[in-house]
């Protein structure tokens, strides 16, 4: 019975099982490809240290490295690598999963989760030592709790979904933003405050962790060190001094002199060797510094508003650029290529973080083994060939972006609400790096397979599973008349009717 019951599912739906198979098949190319794992510079060997001595990086958030940290007894990179593109897959199933339970076709399900199965860039970040595949996959998680029962409210699956949206922001501090989100939708349904404080609470749990073991080692109750300079070199794009008239205090951190123009992207203006942090006492992260820095840039977008809003637009609108635009210069760009995988974007006798080097740090986490990237032929040259062409282009993305949106106002009425969610969700991560740093290629990965979810929802068709209140307008399921319809009741006249199951 049960090879039957696997047998009439597998019929059913043998498109999508035909695409995870050619998204299994790549990633094992991929792997083939490029052992044991890919390096993204000094991210990566940051993470590396925080996942072999539990330490935390100033600089950013380190909840990759407890990641790491979990899966170091296997002492291989392979293995890391393997479980990220796992992750890359169980994205795609449970896009479709959702995309099906909302009583869309087999063909369009599949069809959102084509591109998290096959775009080159994200099986590239699913084999680097980078959090951005294990945030997406957590998103898609919280989305599937918050998603899978259409036209239900459960509070139970809220509460879990806040928690796993906080602990996002431990890997990538934009979950923050996505927390807030997620707590106004919260709002707008009016789901009550119980539910709310709830969420609040559960979402605040992992925070108020990292921020604990952030403080026993850095004496500082935060996140981080380096909000400040971030949303500083955000500024560096159009500060004038001359209009911001900053305090003594802070006047180091006004851009260079002799500033080149057009001024060089502004991330860069952290770690440009001229680069006035560098000037200031403790370094780029310490706590003046960022403190500084955070008054700085907040002085800099008053004066400036203006300047803060074409700065924040220019890099909003490099997502949407067919070729995908060199930002924030070649040296970054370069790490996103299969052609540069082998590439050692830091020396192997940097320093590492609470001791050791680069090369000493991969080889203790990888069994004593070295783990600089080998490319393995012809796998390789193949992998380089498929990235030309096989990738979301970022106009695409704007079509389904904006498309969703479209549909979503046109079809309120008869599906309220459907796939707004996840919409709110990819512009938002879309935004808020342009707003509080600067945009990067890599930011795009993880906001497209929840836009393609967005833009499937937004086409869902006026109906719920068995069971489920259906989707409608009609008056006999509103409970309103038409215009021209007399209320008929068996009711005697001025008594009260007791509550319906949908006021109860």
């Amino acid at each position: 019975m049960d090879w039957v019951r696997l047998g009439a599912v597998a019929r059913r739906h043998w498109l999508f099982g035909l695409a995870l198979a050619g998204g299994i098949a790549v990633r094992v190319l991929v792997m083939l490809a490029f052992r044991p794992i890919m390096w993204f510079g000094g991210d990566s060997a940051s993470y590396l240290a925080t996942g072999l001595r539990l330490v935390p990086d100033p600089g950013r958030v380190g909840g990759y490295g407890f990641f790491l940290w979990l899966l170091r007894p296997l002492h291989s990179f392979a293995v890391v690598a393997a479980v990220q593109h796992v992750m890359g897959l169980a994205i795609g199933v449970l896009s479709y999963l959702l995309a099906r339970r909302y009583g869309l076709p087999g063909w369009v399900a599949t069809l959102a989760a084509v591109p998290v199965f096959f775009d080159a860039y994200q099986l590239q970040l699913e084999s680097d030592a980078v959090p951005d595949v294990p945030f997406g996959f957590m998103i898609f998680i919280a989305l599937y709790l918050l998603l899978r029962s259409p036209g239900e409210r459960r509070p139970s699956r809220t509460v879990p979904a806040a928690f796993v949206i906080g602990a996002t922001a431990i890997i990538w501090p934009v979950g923050l933003a996505l927390l807030v989100v997620l707590l106004v939708a919260l709002v707008i349904r009016r789901s009550g405050w119980l539910a709310l404080t709830a969420a609040v609470l559960a979402g605040a749990v992992p925070l108020v962790a990292y921020a604990a073991w952030f403080d026993l080692h850095e004496h500082q109750f935060s996140l981080t060190r380096s909000e400040g300079v971030y949303l500083w070199s955000r500024t560096m794009s159009f500060a004038n001094c001359a209009v911001i008239k900053p305090p003594a205090d802070e006047r180091a951190l006004c851009p260079p002199a002799g500033t080149r123009k057009p001024r060089i992207a502004a991330s860069l203006y952290i770690w440009d060797g001229n680069s006035p942090l560098l000037t200031m006492p403790g370094g780029r992260f310490s706590a003046r510094t960022n403190s500084l820095a955070l008054n700085f840039a907040l002085r800099a977008i008053a004066a400036q508003p203006g300047g803060y809003l074409t700065a924040v637009g220019h890099d909003v609108a490099l997502s949407f650029y067919w070729d995908r635009p060199v930002h924030p210069d070649v040296g970054i760009v370069d790490r996103y290529q299969f052609a540069d995988a082998t590439t050692a974007w830091v020396p192997a006798s940097m320093g590492a973080r609470g001791g050791g080097t680069v090369a000493t740090d991969q080889a203790a986490y990888n069994g004593g083994h070295p783990a600089a990237t080998r490319a393995v032929q012809p796998f390789a040259s193949w992998l380089v060939s498929y990235q030309r062409y096989v990738y979301l282009r970022g106009t695409l993305l704007g079509v389904i972006l904006f498309g969703s949106l479209g549909a979503m106002i046109v079809r309120w009425r008869v599906r309220p609400g459907a796939g707004a969610l996840p919409w709110a969700f990819a512009v938002t991560i879309l935004l808020v790096p342009p707003m509080v740093a600067d945009f990067d290629l890599r930011y795009l990965v993880p906001a497209v397979p929840v836009a393609c979810l967005a833009a499937a929802l937004a086409f869902a068709p006026c109906s719920a599973p068995a069971g489920q209140r259906r989707c409608t307008t009609s008056p006999a399921a509103t409970g309103t008349s038409a215009p021209d319809e007399t209320r008929t009741s068996s009711l005697p006249s001025g008594s009260t009717p007791t509550a319906s199951p949908e006021t109860s």
